[in-house]
């Protein structure tokens, strides 16, 4: 079973380094173009990333993709019909348009460029998880808040992600307690568009890292229905 799991914003590959898969299956952990140390295009895109993550990973012949946050929307992008997609803590349609918001003038200063994605780790998890997010995820190097911005601004999925995914076998795997994608109703509207199921897992947004265990289990029975 090759498994692969996309990260989003402010986190990396570390997101998923705490799940525990049975033995033989084979996760991998992209690190999601534009977001790591080589730094973020000007023209960042969207479609640039997925088509990027295409080539460089063979996605058509993994098993499943995984995504979360922004990786959320990547893996809906790359699913071919048939392949399983497990997704957590992100959005598939028009709720984008408030993450887009917060790259706005003025806005973007407390979002990005005074907290450099440090407030969505300290708000975004549940309490005993904070200072743990903040030491896994919160230095991307210099200039991360103003590349926060660019991609944060360059948010426009494709419309009609969901009905893409009605192909597919889909679960949404929740934090109960996600404050940025609240399971109700951005989780049920995810998994009420795919068709898919929803799972809510004792977490807040960061759930494949925050609940390792529920989220690994939730994963195999997934794959093995």
């Amino acid at each position: 079973m090759r498994i692969i799991a996309l990260h989003g914003l402010p986190t990396s590959p570390r997101l998923f380094e705490r799940l525990d898969l049975p033995t033989g299956w084979e996760l991998v952990r992209p690190q999601v173009p534009g977001l790591g140390g080589d730094g973020t295009p000007d023209d960042w895109s969207l479609q640039w990333a997925a088509d990027t993550l295409r080539a460089a990973w063979d996605t058509d012949s993994a098993d499943a993709l995984v995504g979360h946050d922004l990786g959320g929307v990547l893996a809906a992008m790359l699913a071919r019909p048939g392949q399983a997609v497990v997704l957590s803590g992100t959005a598939l349609g028009p709720y984008w348009s408030a993450i887009r918001a917060t790259a706005w003038p003025f806005l973007n200063r407390l979002f990005y460029h005074r907290s450099a994605g440090r407030l969505f780790l300290r708000n975004g998890g549940l309490p005993e998880h904070r200072l743990a997010l903040a030491e896994a995820f919160a230095d991307h190097g210099e200039g991360w808040a103003e590349r926060m911005r660019r991609i944060a601004w360059a948010m426009k999925p494709p419309p009609g992600l969901g009905r893409k995914l009605r192909d597919n076998d889909v679960l949404a795997a929740w934090g109960r307690q996600d404050p940025w994608y609240p399971a109700f109703p951005v989780a049920r509207a995810v998994a009420h568009a795919t068709q898919g199921r929803l799972q809510l897992l004792e977490a807040g947004h960061f759930a494949p890292w925050e609940a390792p265990r529920g989220f690994s289990e939730a994963l195999e029975s997934h794959l093995r229905r």
